[in-house]
């Protein structure tokens, strides 16, 4: 689909948009100051830009008037946590597509990628949605509950090392070795995340998430795949599951992964 450039410094809000833009289709960029955004873009030549207002290195006012010296078309959405009219009016008078408010939610900034992506070959004004919605997050929000992650596989190994890194993160950990002790330990405490390898003893994966998903809609699913079974995998993100990760599994990819579904689940 679109490749959809995201400058911004905080990382969950780079995670949180990344999540849900890739699973839409469409291939993300992202940069976490001003500088490496512009870089990016004169590199990448992106069909969307999300502007955060405040960067380090390069504002987004300079990052912004630096993309309208290169392109006047391709559409930039300044997304900020600061929203004075005056600026606001500032920025779509210069040609930004919209100005959105973090304080707004994810929803709106979301939508409003999906109706500039259907606009051709010109960016459209836009005012900042109504609230109603859940905030993105800023810097001084604070931590909720330890989430509860359950790990079902069968290979030690991996449930040690999956185990070790979440409780690193501050998550509390389950372990189960087959799908039917991986039901059995859902049910009983009811997971904010379910890790679930594909194959496994009893019942497979993706016996557990058809049977966990209608009792537990509030969960997180996410499949862990070897590379012969990704084709399951997928079929599985139609099932409802939001994720899948292949082994050798990236903790990196693993933890900001986790960490982008764990703030939208708790919006």
């Amino acid at each position: 689909m679109a490749k959809i450039l995201i400058i911004d410094d905080d990382g969950i809000v780079r995670d949180s948009l990344s999540v849900f833009l890739v699973r839409a289709g469409h291939e993300v960029l992202t940069a976490a100051d001003g500088a490496n955004g512009l870089l990016v873009f004169k590199n990448s030549a992106p069909d969307l830009v999300v502007l955060d207002r405040d960067l380090p290195v390069m504002s987004g006012s300079g990052v912004f008037d630096n993309i309208r010296k290169i392109s006047k078309k391709i559409p930039i959405l300044i997304l900020s946590g600061y929203t004075d009219p005056e600026e606001v009016g500032a920025y779509l008078r210069s040609g930004a597509a919209a100005f959105l408010s973090k304080g707004d939610g994810l929803s709106p900034v979301l939508a409003e990628v999906d109706r500039l992506l259907g606009v051709t070959g010109k960016a459209a004004v836009s005012a900042a949605p109504a609230g109603g919605q859940a905030a993105l997050p800023v810097p001084e929000t604070t931590a909720g509950p330890a989430a509860l992650v359950l790990v079902a596989d069968d290979d030690p190994q991996t449930r040690s090392v999956l185990s070790r890194f979440l409780l690193s993160q501050g998550c509390d950990v389950l372990e189960a070795a087959d799908g039917a002790a991986a039901l059995a330990m859902a049910r009983a405490r009811r997971p904010d995340i379910v890790l679930l390898d594909i194959f496994m003893p009893e019942k497979d994966g993706v016996e557990v998430l058809k049977e966990l998903l209608p009792e537990m809609p509030e969960a997180g699913f996410m499949m862990i795949t070897g590379n012969a079974d990704e084709e399951i995998a997928r079929q599985c993100l139609e099932l409802g599951a939001f994720d899948y990760i292949s082994k050798p599994i990236s903790l990196e990819v693993l933890g900001s992964t986790l960490k982008a579904r764990l703030l939208l689940q708790r919006q």
